[in-house]
C-alpha cells in the first residue's frame, strides 16, 4: 500500500506547540491501513536532511506522496523564520521524484502561475502537485485532507490514475474545494504527449 512521508513544521512557535496533522494521519492509518512517516522540523538544515532521506529510492518507492505541512505564502513555504522557495525544493530534489505526488499542505503556496508550477513537476519528474491557493482555516483543512489521503489510497500513481482520482475527488467535493481554493495540478508533460508524439503513435498503429 502507497504510503505517506509527512514533514511538518511548528504551528505556534515552537517545540511546546501540541498542533500538528499526525492526528489526521493517523485517523487514515487506522481505518485504512495507510502507512506513514511524520517528522517535525524547525529550520531549513532539518527540512533539507528529510528531503535527502526522502528521495532515496528505497523511501520514495514505499512513501511517493509527499506531505508539506507547514506554513505558506506564494511560491514558498516557511520553516520557522526561515523560508523555501518551489525553485529551491527543486534543487534539493533534482530529478528524482518520478511517480511521485506533492502536496503542500500549506497556505497560498502554489498560487503561482501555472507554467512555474509545471517547471517545478518537469524538473522534479513529480506526477502533480496538490495544494492551496489562499489561507485557509486550519481545522476545516485538516478535516478535508483526512478525505484527500483516503481518495490517493484508491488510485494507482499514474497520469490515468490521478486524473481519475481528481475528477472524482471534484465530483464528489466540488463546494469544499472551491471553498478551500484547493488546486490539482498534474503534469502536463506525462499527461499530454507532443502532437510529434501523437502522429508517430497514429503511424505506429496503421502499421499494425
Amino acid at each position: 500500500m502507497k504510503g505517506v512521508f509527512c514533514i511538518e513544521g511548528f504551528w505556534y512557535g515552537d517545540q511546546r506547540d501540541k498542533t500538528s496533522v499526525y492526528p489526521v494521519l493517523d485517523v487514515v492509518h487506522r481505518y485504512e491501513g495507510m502507512p506513514f512517516i511524520h517528522h517535525r522540523c524547525a529550520t531549513v538544515k532539518e527540512f533539507e536532511y528529510c528531503m535527502s532521506r526522502w528521495k532515496t529510492k528505497s523511501f520514495h518507492e514505499k512513501y511517493p506522496l509527499l506531505y508539506l505541512s507547514f506554513h505558506g505564502e506564494k511560491g514558498i513555504i516557511k520553516i520557522g523564520k526561515e523560508t523555501v522557495s518551489i525553485d529551491e525544493l527543486a534543487d534539493l530534489l533534482e530529478d528524482k521524484c518520478n511517480g511521485v505526488i506533492i502536496y503542500f499542505g500549506a497556505c497560498s503556496t502554489v498560487d503561482i502561475d501555472k507554467r512555474k508550477l509545471q517547471s517545478f513537476m518537469n524538473k522534479t519528474g513529480t506526477l502533480a502537485v496538490f495544494g492551496y491557493r489562499k489561507d485557509v482555516d486550519w481545522l476545516r483543512s485538516a478535516s478535508f485532507e483526512i478525505l484527500l489521503l483516503s481518495y490517493f489510497l484508491r488510485y494507482p500513481f499514474d497520469s490515468s490514475g490521478i486524473k481519475q482520482m481528481s475528477e472524482e475527488l471534484y465530483a464528489e467535493h466540488k463546494y469544499l474545494i472551491n471553498q478551500l481554493d484547493f488546486r490539482m495540478e498534474l503534469n502536463e508533460k506525462f499527461n499530454f504527449p507532443r502532437k510529434s508524439e501523437k502522429k508517430n503513435l497514429l503511424i505506429k498503429l496503421r502499421k499494425k
